[in-house]
């Protein structure tokens, strides 16, 4: 499989690895840090490889399937198109009572030329590059 990295995050969230998993993994609330995304919701309970995420971003219904859950560990959202696609991995590890989040987002298997890919990449910079301290802004305010 080809990737095209469009960036890597790290964030320090001061809740245990537990808790940022509960709130990564909370599908309803991914709208309170998660841009563009309006609404979101598993299509089966509880998710596994495989389950679709239906989430509707401005205008349009899309879809995230899991393509890899480790359970306080590690999550991975592709993006449903086929071609072009988006993969959004989440690795979670502890650091004394804190988490650390890194959000890696790439381009998958692309048919676009470099140039092509650099300019997709932009756009997905642009919309989201601050879905991470977001979710750490989230996180660390959520009841």
């Amino acid at each position: 499989m080809s990737q095209f990295t469009v960036f890597e995050n790290v964030e320090i969230i001061h809740l245990p690895v537990v808790r940022v998993w509960e709130l990564l993994t909370d599908w309803g609330s991914a709208n309170l840090w998660m841009p563009q995304v309006t609404y979101m919701e598993a299509t089966e309970d509880p998710p596994r490889v495989g389950t679709v995420l239906d989430y509707q971003s401005a205008k349009f219904t899309r879809q995230f399937i899991i393509h890899q859950l480790v359970e306080h560990t590690a999550l991975v959202l592709h993006t449903a198109d086929d071609s072009d696609s988006l993969s959004y991995r989440f690795d979670l590890s502890p650091k004394g009572a804190d988490t650390q989040v890194i959000l890696q987002v790439t381009i998958i298997d692309p048919d676009l030329s470099v140039s092509d890919c650099e300019q997709l990449a932009a756009q997905v910079r642009a919309v989201d590059a601050p879905m991470l301290s977001q979710l750490k802004s989230y996180a660390q305010l959520a009841p």
